[in-house]
């Protein structure tokens, strides 16, 4: 996993094994070892490391000792140590350069590796926190996007669906988050989404708190600044909405920004916000896959879509067969 820094000076490198490496650009060179969101190898995780190593050197001199036609082949058979997951599933850098969120997953029941989700300080290039698990949950579940605000709000997807922000520099949940009645109706919304979150984006705008939210079926508009009495509004006015108006799936008007802080023009049938007042979240469901959504400038952002008609081209022709006798 590669991720280069805002300021184009620093490459953060992500091993299989999780260590996060960052490079400087200008001089080529290993700046730091990020380490800390891993646990520490025991001593008998030590011993049988260097048994495995010792292992594969012998195995790889009898190979080579060997006159075989699989002479070349270096490889080895697949073991089930090999098996698993990516030790760090996502790694996001907010703006300015300070913050590097890293996403780790947990190694099974047999393993020592935690989920969680840490903040590193890159001008000190230390951890900053480890931030809590969200509320209403006793340890990390799976994370499937993340976004850095401006103002360094960390906002993560969840597999259900639900986003939660954090404070990065407190390392505590945004008010956002906090707040029993704040994003509950946002969360019924994004719960509703087809498709699973794959992207988030902030309008890199100064003080703005809209964030876009990708499935590959849907599109939304969350704003994290919406009060929960304008949030239960919204969220009334749209079910009142999908009860007067038939069901349809309307394609969203192109909009590549608009007022108010990168306000994406969504359109859908019976869902999304009104002219009356704010809404926290504004959805829309497409007719073609979604690739991309996100942010290019403040208010502007490109979404990426491939139509349905590319998609069946690069189905193959059906097979015809002949049939003989009645």
């Amino acid at each position: 996993m590669l991720l280069f820094a805002p300021d184009g000076k620093r490459l953060v490198a992500v091993a299989a094994s999780g260590a996060a490496h960052v490079i400087d650009l200008e001089s080529w060179e290993v700046m730091e070892t990020l380490k800390a969101h891993l646990p520490k190898p025991s001593p008998a995780a030590v011993a049988l490391e260097k048994a495995r190593r010792s292992e594969e050197k012998r195995d790889a001199k009898a190979l080579s000792a060997e006159e075989t036609p699989l002479r070349g082949d270096a490889s080895r058979p697949a073991r089930a140590a090999d098996a698993g997951g990516p030790a760090v599933s996502h790694a996001c850098a907010s703006a300015d350069g300070q913050w590097l969120a890293v996403v780790t997953t947990s190694s099974g029941r047999s393993g020592r590796r935690e989920a969680g989700v840490h903040v590193y300080n890159l001008d000190a290039l230390k951890l900053h926190a480890s931030l809590p698990p969200p509320p209403g949950h006793r340890a990390w579940p799976p994370v499937s996007a993340v976004a850095f605000s401006a103002d360094g709000v960390l906002a993560l997807a969840l597999r259900d669906n639900a986003v939660v922000a954090y404070d990065a520099e407190r390392a505590k949940v945004a008010p956002w988050s906090a707040a029993p009645d704040a994003g509950a109706p946002a969360q019924t919304a994004l719960a509703s989404m087809p498709g699973q979150i794959c992207a988030l984006s902030f309008d890199p705008t100064p003080g703005s708190s809209v964030l876009l939210a990708q499935t590959p079926a849907a599109i939304a508009r969350v704003d994290l600044a919406a009060k929960p009495d304008a949030a239960r509004a919204g969220a009334k006015r749209n079910a009142l909405e999908n009860a007067e108006q038939k069901p349809s799936k309307r394609r969203r008007k192109s909009g590549g920004g608009g007022d108010g802080g990168g306000d994406v023009a969504l359109r859908r049938g019976g869902s999304g916000g009104n002219a009356a007042g704010p809404a926290a979240v504004k959805m829309a469901s497409l007719d073609d896959p979604c690739l991309f959504l996100g942010y290019f400038a403040p208010s502007r952002a490109l979404m990426v879509e491939r139509p349905w008609k590319e998609v069946l081209k690069q189905i193959p022709e059906p097979l015809y067969r002949h049939r003989f006798g009645t």
